[in-house]
């Protein structure tokens, strides 16, 4: 009798197999994922060495359909209709999300309405379009004015500006639409804002679309530091004096002449033309 109850006994206490709980899957494929994002990362520096661009820019596993009424906006758009139709579906699912992420302020009257939320929208899609990481993460609120207004910020008079740190990008509306309607003239107050928010942008996120335009960006200046070619630049005349005014002024009027004029600044200036496609990953001219 003892026997057989010290073998029951043996029986009911033998341990069961260890079952990995939940945390313990969960901590494991969050070693995994981790381990993952950090291999990818280093192959895709690799890549960008050799190719000057990320892996892919365009993932979208649900994209936003955009409402019929704004449609029409997006045929007034050049970079919309040189799309294919695959293409023309994420620059609407661009279009989408930067309204959703952006609030938009009307002063001094002035009525935000269907088309200005498309004009600036499309203005950010069409700079960042080539790049993956495209949403502005320091711009939260365009405010728009209804001409020149009085910045409180630079205690200026000014047709534009943007603020890093209030996450503003404000334009004067007569400006803004002067520089859509003339577009082969170098000056654009919307590509020169726009493209103020992207620099800032890539001297603070680690993104690998902003650290492309960041580096390029490096290039650039050592290759402008050659004083023979900083006054071919000024004898061409092919930027206007502002863009002399500091680094993020020439920047900005360079991408202006860059998106208007992008075969006079291919023919004249093509490692510079270079440079820029480059730093926004824009190769839809070519």
């Amino acid at each position: 009798m003892n026997f057989l109850f010290l073998n029951l006994v043996y029986i009911q206490t033998t341990p069961e197999p260890v079952i990995p709980g939940f945390f313990g899957i969960a901590l494991v494929i969050g070693v995994v994922s981790i381990c993952a994002y950090y291999v990818a990362k280093y192959l895709e520096t690799i890549y960008v060495k050799f190719y000057h661009k990320p892996f892919f820019v365009h993932f979208y596993p649900v994209l936003k359909t955009m409402p019929h009424h704004l449609q029409p906006f997006l045929e007034t758009n050049v970079l919309y209709n040189r799309l294919d139709t695959r293409e023309k579906k994420y620059f609407k699912h661009r279009i989408v999300k930067c309204i959703d992420s952006i609030t938009f302020v009307g002063r001094e009257g002035l009525i935000i309405d269907d088309d200005k939320r498309m004009q600036v929208a499309m203005m950010v899609v069409q700079l960042t379009f080539g790049m993956r990481n495209y949403l502005l993460h320091y711009v939260d609120t365009v405010i728009l004015y209804p001409t020149s207004y009085y910045s409180i910020l630079n205690k200026t008079k000014n047709n534009g500006e943007f603020n890093p740190r209030s996450k503003v990008l404000a334009f004067s509306w007569e400006h803004f639409k002067q520089g859509n309607l003339h577009q082969n003239d170098g000056v654009n107050l919307g590509i020169h804002e726009v493209t103020h928010a992207i620099h800032y942008e890539s001297l603070k996120s680690h993104h690998i679309s902003f650290e492309i335009f960041h580096d390029t960006f490096l290039e650039l200046e050592q290759y402008l530091s050659s004083v023979t070619i900083r006054n071919k630049i000024v004898s061409t005349k092919i930027l206007r004096d502002y863009a002399y005014t500091d680094k993020f002024e020439f920047i900005a009027v360079l991408v202006e002449v860059f998106m208007e004029s992008p075969e006079k600044l291919k023919q004249q200036f093509p490692k510079i033309y270079a440079y820029v496609v480059k730093m926004l990953n824009f190769r839809y001219f070519e």
